[in-house]
């Protein structure tokens, strides 16, 4: 029998425990010092992101501007300076004109800015954060207002500007229709080139010099967009309305008085221009169309007050006369019919109408308008020296009533403008008395209408008759204008 070693037995069985422990050993110190290096790690992580909190982190720039590290109340003033430093320079064949971006209407959202700035690599993971060899370059956020540009550009630059003129119905009297007249496009400064140079100044503030350059500006309304209201209101203008008498008719409205009611209202949203109607000159030509066929209208009573004594001259006596019943309602049948292309027979209703006294203050020479007869009057004292037959303003352009002065004088001129949208040109017009700011009398030549409203808002006469008027009113000399 063999007899085995205990103690080499023993020894053999006691390798690999010591193998085991050795490696347990390992594997413990290699994670105590994962464990130290995470810490570590996260100590610096922590530290780094508390101590870039309220700052901006390394490597980021504003308008080109090295900010890293800076404070959030540091960026806001290197942003607010930067609004000096942005500048324009307009190159034209002429000269060169410098200006600040903020009287261009560019300015600087100083907020808006610094919120990019401070959020610059905030927003990805944790480990793009703490890589602080990263860069990130914020471009200024500009606000503009266009307003602003093109009233500096139309001041400084006007012959840039040339208005579009839209489209427009007309009435032709001829052929008794209305008729496109066509539009024209016009030209402007070009605002989006010029907003698109402003992604360059954002990056990089400086003073930039740019070319003026124009772009077409074509009319709101166009030619085609009033095909559809010119076939409307071309239909209306052959409905039929007649207004009768004990049966009998008296009196038909014609195309010309139709044409006379309609104005047309433009929609620039849709591009085009809706028909509407005028109530108020609908009862003006029952009143001076349709009336007269049927009664007697009445005569106002005029008396004139002396301002110093206070006595009372009739220059004119009142007389009652009769007036057509109800010609508000009537007006509004004949604009429910003309909107549903219908014609209308209307039987008149006459009821008497009362004169008005009507007080008139003056003295010397003075001149009377009377809006309602559409006739002027020159008076001496109280006495009539003579009267003419005019034609004021129309409904959309009425003359003004009121008491005024003549205030200044010429025997020719040029008149330009654009009232109610209208312009107009009159070279040559004769023998001008202005008595209410661009309010005149005047000659005419461009229409023998005199007896209704058809004026901008002047007193049109006959050149004969404003000649007249020129010689006897001298500066200063009363004008009353009244309905």
């Amino acid at each position: 029998m063999v007899k085995k070693n205990k103690k080499s037995l023993n020894h053999k069985m006691s390798q690999p425990r010591a193998k085991g422990h050795a490696s347990r050993n390992l594997v413990h110190n290699i994670a105590f010092a994962m464990s130290l290096a995470i810490i570590s790690l996260g100590t610096i992580i922590t530290g780094t992101m508390w101590f870039y909190g309220g700052r901006v982190l390394p490597n980021v720039s504003v308008a080109k501007i090295a900010i890293g590290q800076k404070t959030e109340a540091d960026v806001r003033r290197i942003i607010d300076a930067q609004q000096a430093v942005l500048q324009v320079t307009f190159v034209d064949e002429r000269q060169a004109r410098t200006v600040s971006a903020q009287d261009l209407g560019v300015t600087i959202d100083t907020d808006a800015t610094l919120q990019q700035v401070m959020q610059a690599r905030k927003q990805g993971n944790l480990l793009q954060n703490i890589a602080l060899w990263q860069t990130q370059s914020i471009p200024l956020v500009l606000t503009t207002e266009p307003g602003k540009l093109i009233e500096f550009i139309k001041q400084h630059y006007p012959t840039l500007f040339v208005d579009p003129k839209d489209a427009q119905l007309v009435y032709n009297m001829v052929a008794q229709r209305f008729d496109i007249q066509p539009g024209a496009p016009g030209k402007g400064f070009d605002i989006k080139w010029f907003q698109s140079q402003l992604t360059d100044l954002a990056e990089h503030p400086r003073s930039i010099k740019l070319s003026l350059t124009t772009a077409p500006v074509e009319p709101i309304i166009t030619d085609k967009s009033l095909l559809e209201p010119q076939q409307q209101i071309n239909r209306q203008l052959r409905s039929q309305f007649s207004f009768t008498r004990d049966g009998q008719t008296k009196y038909t409205a014609t195309p010309d008085d139709i044409a006379n009611w309609v104005h047309f209202v433009p929609d620039a949203v849709k591009g085009t221009a809706t028909i509407d109607y005028d109530k108020a000159k609908i009862e003006q030509f029952l009143a001076q169309q349709v009336t007269p066929t049927v009664a007697q209208t009445a005569i106002d009573r005029k008396v004139i007050v002396d301002k110093e004594t206070g006595a009372q001259t009739v220059v004119v006596p009142g007389r009652a006369g009769q007036q057509i019943q109800d010609a508000g309602r009537i007006a509004d049948e004949l604009i429910t019919a003309l909107s549903n292309n219908q014609s209308l027979t209307k039987e008149l209703h006459i009821v008497t109408a009362p004169f008005k006294t009507i007080t008139l203050t003056g003295s010397g020479k003075w001149i009377e308008v009377d809006l309602s007869e559409q006739r002027l009057t020159l008076y001496v004292d109280e006495a009539r020296v003579n009267s003419f037959l005019i034609s004021s303003g129309t409904a959309k352009t009425p003359t003004p009533p009121g008491v005024f002065k003549v205030w200044s004088k010429t025997p020719s001129q040029t008149m330009t403008g654009t009232i109610a949208g209208d312009y107009f040109r009159l070279p040559n017009v004769k023998w001008v008395s202005y008595v209410n700011g661009d309010v005149a009398i005047h000659g005419t030549y461009w229409h023998r209408n005199f007896g209704r409203p058809m004026s901008h808002g002047c007193i049109n006469m006959t050149e004969a008759a404003a000649k007249i008027v020129y010689d006897f009113a001298p500066l200063g000399t009363r004008v009353v204008v009244h309905q």
